[in-house]
């Protein structure tokens, strides 16, 4: 025969309370007072250790900024050097291109004068 949940509870209750009686209710305030100062140690101590772990997260936080801010600018600087690399070479090409239509001008000059005579 199975114990019914009403005498499983009584049984539970019963084993709970036995000493109850023979408890010193200040050995018991002294037990708890113990045992609350020891979880406040040991939240203390894991507020402690976060608050480093959010220290060096910061610091590392920064460091990472400072490194994305040092690739913008040499990425902006290697732009910039691009482009007026580029604009010497256009500036090159436009004085060649240049050149070339006034020797054509000259060579059809040259003709023009020679088809007179």
């Amino acid at each position: 025969m199975r114990p019914s949940s009403h005498d499983a509870e009584f049984t539970l209750t019963t084993q709970l309370t036995q000493g109850l009686e023979d408890c010193s209710w200040e050995e018991l305030q002294e037990k708890y007072m113990e045992a609350m100062d020891e979880h406040s140690r040991v939240e203390d101590n894991l507020r402690a250790e976060t608050a480093k772990l959010l220290e060096v997260f910061t610091i590392w936080s920064q460091t990472t900024i400072l490194q994305d801010e040092k690739r913008a600018l040499k990425r902006f600087k290697t732009q910039m050097q691009h482009v007026q690399n580029s604009e010497v070479n256009l500036e090159s090409k436009k004085k060649h291109y240049t050149d070339v239509v006034r020797a054509f001008q000259s060579a059809l000059a040259l003709l023009n004068e020679q088809m007179r005579y």
